[in-house]
Protein backbone atom coordinates (compact mmCIF):
# COMPACT_ATOMS: atom_id res chain seq x y z
CA UNK A 1 0.00 0.00 0.00
CA UNK A 2 2.84 2.22 0.64
CA UNK A 3 4.09 2.19 -3.02
CA UNK A 4 1.41 4.97 -3.66
CA UNK A 5 1.75 8.40 -2.07
CA UNK A 6 -1.62 9.77 -1.29
CA UNK A 7 -1.67 11.78 -4.78
CA UNK A 8 -1.30 8.70 -6.40
CA UNK A 9 -3.82 6.83 -5.13
CA UNK A 10 -6.30 9.34 -5.19
CA UNK A 11 -5.56 10.02 -8.97
CA UNK A 12 -5.85 6.36 -9.32
CA UNK A 13 -9.38 5.70 -7.38
CA UNK A 14 -10.71 9.30 -9.43
CA UNK A 15 -9.84 7.66 -12.53
CA UNK A 16 -11.53 3.78 -11.77
CA UNK A 17 -14.33 5.97 -10.04
CA UNK A 18 -14.94 7.63 -12.87
CA UNK A 19 -14.77 4.59 -15.40
CA UNK A 20 -17.30 3.39 -12.95
CA UNK A 21 -19.22 6.13 -13.63
CA UNK A 22 -19.60 7.28 -9.91
CA UNK A 23 -21.35 10.47 -8.81
CA UNK A 24 -19.25 13.31 -7.69
CA UNK A 25 -20.33 12.85 -3.98
CA UNK A 26 -19.78 9.05 -3.97
CA UNK A 27 -16.23 10.10 -5.29
CA UNK A 28 -15.57 12.34 -2.63
CA UNK A 29 -17.12 9.59 0.38
CA UNK A 30 -14.60 7.04 -1.28
CA UNK A 31 -12.15 9.22 -1.09
CA UNK A 32 -12.26 10.07 2.04
CA UNK A 33 -12.68 6.35 3.46
CA UNK A 34 -9.44 5.64 1.55
CA UNK A 35 -7.81 8.50 3.28
CA UNK A 36 -8.96 7.45 6.42
CA UNK A 37 -8.07 3.63 6.10
CA UNK A 38 -4.43 4.44 4.99
CA UNK A 39 -4.08 7.02 7.63
CA UNK A 40 -4.91 4.46 10.21
CA UNK A 41 -2.05 2.07 8.54
CA UNK A 42 0.30 5.03 8.95
CA UNK A 43 -0.34 5.47 12.29
CA UNK A 44 -0.30 1.45 13.47
CA UNK A 45 -4.38 1.40 14.56
CA UNK A 46 -4.60 -1.36 12.10
CA UNK A 47 -2.94 -3.60 9.87
CA UNK A 48 -5.65 -4.47 7.21
CA UNK A 49 -9.05 -3.43 6.32
CA UNK A 50 -10.68 -6.59 8.49
CA UNK A 51 -8.61 -4.32 11.51
CA UNK A 52 -10.27 -1.20 10.13
CA UNK A 53 -13.43 -2.33 9.84
CA UNK A 54 -12.95 -3.64 13.32
CA UNK A 55 -12.06 -0.41 14.92
CA UNK A 56 -14.96 1.89 13.13
CA UNK A 57 -17.00 -1.16 14.77
CA UNK A 58 -15.81 -1.40 18.66
CA UNK A 59 -13.45 1.40 18.93
CA UNK A 60 -15.32 4.03 21.27
CA UNK A 61 -13.36 7.14 19.76
CA UNK A 62 -14.38 5.77 15.96
CA UNK A 63 -17.53 3.91 16.54
CA UNK A 64 -19.74 4.39 14.01
CA UNK A 65 -23.38 2.76 13.23
CA UNK A 66 -23.45 -0.80 11.12
CA UNK A 67 -24.59 1.37 8.17
CA UNK A 68 -21.71 3.27 7.96
CA UNK A 69 -19.28 0.47 8.49
CA UNK A 70 -20.82 -1.18 5.21
CA UNK A 71 -20.31 1.98 3.42
CA UNK A 72 -16.72 2.25 4.16
CA UNK A 73 -16.20 -1.81 3.21
CA UNK A 74 -17.76 -0.92 -0.28
CA UNK A 75 -15.28 1.95 -0.72
CA UNK A 76 -12.47 0.52 0.43
CA UNK A 77 -13.18 -2.65 -1.46
CA UNK A 78 -13.15 -0.67 -4.72
CA UNK A 79 -10.20 0.82 -3.93
CA UNK A 80 -8.07 -2.35 -2.82
CA UNK A 81 -9.93 -4.03 -6.38
CA UNK A 82 -9.39 -1.33 -8.34
CA UNK A 83 -6.46 0.61 -7.20
CA UNK A 84 -4.57 -2.03 -5.27
CA UNK A 85 -5.29 -5.19 -7.48
CA UNK A 86 -6.02 -6.90 -4.62
CA UNK A 87 -8.97 -9.50 -4.74
CA UNK A 88 -11.45 -9.04 -1.87
CA UNK A 89 -13.28 -12.53 -1.93
CA UNK A 90 -17.09 -11.74 -1.02
CA UNK A 91 -17.94 -12.75 2.98
CA UNK A 92 -14.38 -12.99 3.75
CA UNK A 93 -15.06 -9.97 6.28
CA UNK A 94 -16.46 -9.65 9.32
CA UNK A 95 -19.09 -6.46 9.50
CA UNK A 96 -21.66 -5.96 11.79
CA UNK A 97 -25.11 -6.50 10.91
CA UNK A 98 -27.06 -4.17 10.01
CA UNK A 99 -31.14 -3.88 10.51
CA UNK A 100 -32.52 -5.19 6.89
CA UNK A 101 -35.93 -3.29 7.76
CA UNK A 102 -35.87 -0.32 5.38
CA UNK A 103 -36.96 3.14 6.88
CA UNK A 104 -40.43 4.15 5.36
CA UNK A 105 -39.24 7.97 3.57
CA UNK A 106 -40.63 10.81 4.63
CA UNK A 107 -42.83 11.85 2.07
CA UNK A 108 -45.74 15.16 1.41
CA UNK A 109 -49.00 15.00 0.20
CA UNK A 110 -50.15 17.27 -2.90
CA UNK A 111 -51.21 19.50 -0.81
CA UNK A 112 -48.45 19.79 1.41
CA UNK A 113 -45.82 20.32 -1.53
CA UNK A 114 -47.62 22.79 -3.47
CA UNK A 115 -48.09 24.84 -0.34
CA UNK A 116 -44.50 24.66 0.51
CA UNK A 117 -43.75 25.44 -2.82
CA UNK A 118 -46.06 28.52 -2.72
CA UNK A 119 -44.02 29.93 0.21
CA UNK A 120 -40.65 30.14 -2.01
CA UNK A 121 -39.48 32.33 -4.42
CA UNK A 122 -36.49 32.61 -7.28
CA UNK A 123 -34.22 29.95 -8.16
CA UNK A 124 -35.13 27.72 -4.85
CA UNK A 125 -39.09 27.65 -5.69
CA UNK A 126 -38.02 26.30 -9.55
CA UNK A 127 -35.45 24.31 -8.07
CA UNK A 128 -38.48 22.78 -5.52
CA UNK A 129 -40.85 22.72 -9.09
CA UNK A 130 -38.37 20.65 -10.96
CA UNK A 131 -37.73 18.30 -7.99
CA UNK A 132 -41.53 17.77 -7.42
CA UNK A 133 -42.70 17.44 -10.83
CA UNK A 134 -39.57 15.08 -11.95
CA UNK A 135 -39.09 12.89 -9.38
CA UNK A 136 -34.76 13.84 -10.03
CA UNK A 137 -32.07 13.95 -7.14
CA UNK A 138 -30.89 17.61 -6.44
CA UNK A 139 -27.44 16.66 -7.61
CA UNK A 140 -29.18 15.40 -11.04
CA UNK A 141 -30.64 18.34 -11.23
CA UNK A 142 -27.86 20.50 -10.26
CA UNK A 143 -25.62 19.52 -13.00
CA UNK A 144 -28.41 19.42 -15.66
CA UNK A 145 -26.84 21.78 -18.39
CA UNK A 146 -28.95 23.67 -21.03
CA UNK A 147 -28.36 20.86 -23.76
CA UNK A 148 -29.78 18.49 -21.71
CA UNK A 149 -33.18 20.03 -21.61
CA UNK A 150 -35.78 19.74 -24.81
CA UNK A 151 -38.41 22.66 -24.34
CA UNK A 152 -40.33 22.08 -27.99
CA UNK A 153 -41.01 18.41 -26.89
CA UNK A 154 -40.91 19.06 -23.63
CA UNK A 155 -38.08 16.47 -21.80
CA UNK A 156 -35.46 16.43 -19.69
CA UNK A 157 -32.72 14.02 -19.69
CA UNK A 158 -30.51 13.55 -16.22
CA UNK A 159 -27.09 12.38 -17.68
CA UNK A 160 -24.56 10.41 -15.27
CA UNK A 161 -27.05 9.97 -12.45
CA UNK A 162 -27.12 7.37 -9.48
CA UNK A 163 -24.69 4.29 -10.80
CA UNK A 164 -23.54 6.49 -14.29
CA UNK A 165 -27.12 5.77 -15.39
CA UNK A 166 -29.16 8.62 -17.26
CA UNK A 167 -32.91 8.79 -18.22
CA UNK A 168 -35.31 10.98 -19.79
CA UNK A 169 -38.74 12.41 -17.89
CA UNK A 170 -41.44 14.77 -19.09
CA UNK A 171 -40.64 18.91 -17.42
CA UNK A 172 -43.97 19.66 -15.84
CA UNK A 173 -46.71 22.30 -17.73
CA UNK A 174 -46.51 24.16 -14.78
CA UNK A 175 -43.55 25.37 -14.95
CA UNK A 176 -42.71 25.97 -18.53
CA UNK A 177 -43.12 29.60 -18.95
CA UNK A 178 -40.69 30.23 -15.46
CA UNK A 179 -38.41 28.11 -16.66
CA UNK A 180 -38.04 29.62 -19.95
CA UNK A 181 -37.85 33.30 -18.32
CA UNK A 182 -35.02 31.26 -16.12
CA UNK A 183 -32.96 30.31 -19.35
CA UNK A 184 -33.41 34.20 -20.75
CA UNK A 185 -31.59 35.04 -17.29
CA UNK A 186 -28.78 32.72 -17.71
CA UNK A 187 -27.90 33.32 -21.38
CA UNK A 188 -27.58 36.69 -20.33
CA UNK A 189 -25.31 35.55 -17.36
CA UNK A 190 -23.46 33.23 -19.88
CA UNK A 191 -22.73 36.13 -22.27
CA UNK A 192 -21.37 38.48 -20.22
CA UNK A 193 -19.51 35.36 -18.67
CA UNK A 194 -18.01 34.94 -22.07
CA UNK A 195 -16.77 38.52 -22.67
CA UNK A 196 -14.60 37.64 -19.03
CA UNK A 197 -13.23 34.17 -20.73
CA UNK A 198 -15.10 32.46 -18.34
CA UNK A 199 -16.29 28.74 -18.95
CA UNK A 200 -18.70 26.61 -17.67
CA UNK A 201 -16.69 23.40 -16.52
CA UNK A 202 -17.16 19.38 -16.08
CA UNK A 203 -16.26 17.81 -13.20
CA UNK A 204 -14.39 15.34 -14.97
CA UNK A 205 -11.43 17.25 -16.10
CA UNK A 206 -10.69 14.32 -18.54
CA UNK A 207 -13.56 14.70 -20.50
CA UNK A 208 -13.03 18.39 -20.46
CA UNK A 209 -9.79 17.72 -21.94
CA UNK A 210 -11.10 15.83 -24.70
CA UNK A 211 -13.96 17.57 -25.95
CA UNK A 212 -11.72 20.96 -25.19
CA UNK A 213 -11.78 24.46 -23.25
CA UNK A 214 -13.68 26.39 -26.52
CA UNK A 215 -16.74 23.73 -26.31
CA UNK A 216 -17.30 23.79 -23.31
CA UNK A 217 -17.73 27.75 -23.19
CA UNK A 218 -20.81 27.29 -25.47
CA UNK A 219 -24.24 28.00 -24.62
CA UNK A 220 -25.32 24.10 -24.50
CA UNK A 221 -22.56 23.25 -21.95
CA UNK A 222 -23.79 26.53 -19.21
CA UNK A 223 -24.99 25.10 -15.91
CA UNK A 224 -29.07 25.49 -15.95
CA UNK A 225 -28.78 26.86 -12.19
CA UNK A 226 -25.08 27.93 -12.19
CA UNK A 227 -23.41 29.73 -9.44
CA UNK A 228 -23.58 32.96 -7.90
CA UNK A 229 -19.99 33.10 -7.34
CA UNK A 230 -17.47 32.56 -10.03
CA UNK A 231 -14.05 30.77 -9.27
CA UNK A 232 -11.55 32.55 -10.86
CA UNK A 233 -11.95 32.26 -14.82
CA UNK A 234 -14.56 29.32 -13.87
CA UNK A 235 -18.28 29.00 -12.98
CA UNK A 236 -19.76 26.05 -11.44
CA UNK A 237 -23.17 24.83 -10.92
CA UNK A 238 -24.93 26.20 -7.83
CA UNK A 239 -25.16 24.09 -4.37
CA UNK A 240 -28.24 22.77 -2.75
CA UNK A 241 -27.65 25.25 0.16
CA UNK A 242 -29.77 28.39 -0.46
CA UNK A 243 -32.73 25.59 -1.49
CA UNK A 244 -32.29 23.69 1.89
CA UNK A 245 -32.91 26.81 3.66
CA UNK A 246 -35.48 27.38 2.00
CA UNK A 247 -37.48 24.54 2.52
CA UNK A 248 -36.97 24.62 5.92
CA UNK A 249 -38.04 28.30 6.28
CA UNK A 250 -41.11 27.35 3.92
CA UNK A 251 -41.93 24.27 6.03
CA UNK A 252 -42.17 26.56 9.37
CA UNK A 253 -44.43 29.06 7.92
CA UNK A 254 -46.45 26.19 6.64
CA UNK A 255 -46.46 24.03 9.52
CA UNK A 256 -45.42 20.93 8.16
CA UNK A 257 -44.27 19.36 11.23
CA UNK A 258 -42.06 16.93 8.65
CA UNK A 259 -38.47 16.45 7.83
CA UNK A 260 -38.06 18.50 5.19
CA UNK A 261 -35.16 17.83 2.52
CA UNK A 262 -34.79 18.34 -0.83
CA UNK A 263 -34.83 14.47 -1.33
CA UNK A 264 -38.25 14.67 0.38
CA UNK A 265 -39.77 15.79 -3.21
CA UNK A 266 -38.63 13.08 -4.82
CA UNK A 267 -40.43 10.87 -2.41
CA UNK A 268 -43.17 12.44 -2.62
CA UNK A 269 -43.20 12.21 -6.83
CA UNK A 270 -43.03 8.85 -6.28
CA UNK A 271 -46.07 8.45 -3.83
CA UNK A 272 -48.18 10.85 -6.01
CA UNK A 273 -48.11 8.87 -9.28
CA UNK A 274 -48.66 6.14 -7.03
CA UNK A 275 -51.58 7.11 -5.25
CA UNK A 276 -53.29 8.39 -8.94
CA UNK A 277 -52.86 4.69 -10.17
CA UNK A 278 -49.44 4.76 -12.20
CA UNK A 279 -47.68 1.33 -12.59
CA UNK A 280 -45.07 0.00 -10.38
CA UNK A 281 -42.64 -0.83 -13.21
CA UNK A 282 -43.05 2.72 -14.89
CA UNK A 283 -42.37 4.18 -11.81
CA UNK A 284 -39.11 1.97 -11.63
CA UNK A 285 -38.02 3.22 -14.66
CA UNK A 286 -39.04 6.87 -14.19
CA UNK A 287 -37.28 7.09 -10.90
CA UNK A 288 -33.80 5.17 -12.60
CA UNK A 289 -34.43 2.32 -10.19
CA UNK A 290 -32.08 -0.84 -11.20
CA UNK A 291 -34.24 -3.04 -8.76
CA UNK A 292 -38.16 -2.66 -8.39
CA UNK A 293 -37.61 -4.02 -4.68
CA UNK A 294 -36.77 -0.23 -4.30
CA UNK A 295 -39.84 1.01 -5.77
CA UNK A 296 -42.07 -1.07 -3.98
CA UNK A 297 -41.27 0.94 -0.76
CA UNK A 298 -43.50 3.76 -1.85
CA UNK A 299 -46.16 0.89 -1.52
CA UNK A 300 -45.36 1.31 2.14
CA UNK A 301 -44.74 5.63 2.24
CA UNK A 302 -48.46 6.16 0.60
CA UNK A 303 -50.82 3.37 2.38
CA UNK A 304 -50.97 1.17 -0.32
CA UNK A 305 -50.43 -2.39 1.92
CA UNK A 306 -52.07 -0.61 5.07
CA UNK A 307 -55.20 -2.39 6.43
CA UNK A 308 -58.33 -0.62 7.19
CA UNK A 309 -58.43 0.59 10.75
CA UNK A 310 -61.44 -2.07 12.61
CA UNK A 311 -62.70 1.46 14.40
CA UNK A 312 -63.43 2.90 10.43
CA UNK A 313 -65.66 -0.81 9.92
CA UNK A 314 -69.10 0.15 9.50
CA UNK A 315 -71.16 -1.31 11.41
CA UNK A 316 -72.44 -5.00 10.71
CA UNK A 317 -76.33 -4.40 9.54
CA UNK A 318 -78.75 -6.74 12.68
CA UNK A 319 -81.07 -9.42 11.14
CA UNK A 320 -84.47 -10.02 12.99
CA UNK A 321 -84.27 -13.82 13.81
CA UNK A 322 -87.52 -15.83 13.72
CA UNK A 323 -87.60 -18.53 16.51
CA UNK A 324 -88.86 -21.36 14.78
CA UNK A 325 -91.77 -23.23 15.52
CA UNK A 326 -92.90 -26.79 15.09
CA UNK A 327 -96.40 -27.29 13.39
CA UNK A 328 -99.06 -28.61 15.10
Amino acid sequence: MNALSDREAIMALKNAQLEKGHMINTRKSYRGWMLRYRDARRSGICRNLQGFLTHLSTDARAKVNPKTVRQALNALKFYHEKVLGIEIPPNSLTVPAINKNRNIPVWLTHEEAMDLISRMSGDERLQAEMLYGTGSRIMALLTLRLKDLDMQKGLITFRHDKGGKSRTVRLPRSVMHRLMTHIAAVRLQWEQDRKKGVIYPTAEPEEMKKLGRARYGTLPFCWLFPSAVRRGEERWHATDHALTDGLKKAAEEAGIMKRVSPHVFRHSNATALLERGENIRTLQEHLGHTNVETTEIYTHANGTNAVISPMDYPPIPQVDVIPFRKHA
